[in-house]
């Protein structure tokens, strides 16, 4: 049998989201401010696997740039290529709202997942909630 895996794009904080976030960055991570008024105004990705919900992102508009976070996949389900899934579905969506770069903080250990998917670190490593990150950026073709 195949699995089915399918995405849904939403413009508010789904409890699918919050689970998935809450699960990664919240318990496994310890970040307290995992949720902000961004959240309220971004544009929210959840993937399911034979419909359930396993992995979540988002973007928002500031200061003219998208910006790509919270992207998260449930423990049992990484390494199996969903957070690129998830990443290039989000790509996907911008450039069809016309944008053309994407921003975004990585985590210092997320950096060679994202450097697979073509983006580039630029500056220096910065705390957010106590855990070093970069900034790094992706033009789309």
């Amino acid at each position: 049998m195949m699995d089915n895996l399918t995405w849904e794009f939403f413009n508010c904080l789904t409890e699918y989201s919050r689970h998935i976030r809450e699960e990664v960055f919240v318990k496994e991570q310890h970040f307290k401010e995992e949720f902000d008024l961004i959240d309220n105004e971004a544009t929210h990705i959840v993937l399911f696997l034979n419909n359930v919900p396993i992995g979540t992102g988002r973007f928002f508009i500031e200061n003219d740039e998208h910006r790509v976070g919270r992207v998260a996949i449930l423990k049992n389900y990484r390494n199996k290529g969903y957070g690129s899934i998830i990443l290039k579905e989000l790509e996907n969506k911008i450039r069809t709202l016309g944008g053309n770069k994407i921003v975004l903080s990585s985590q210092k250990q997320a950096i060679g997942f994202y450097k697979k998917l073509d983006y580039i670190e630029t500056g220096d490593f910065y705390l957010e909630e106590h855990c070093p990150h970069i900034k790094m950026i992706k033009v789309l073709n």
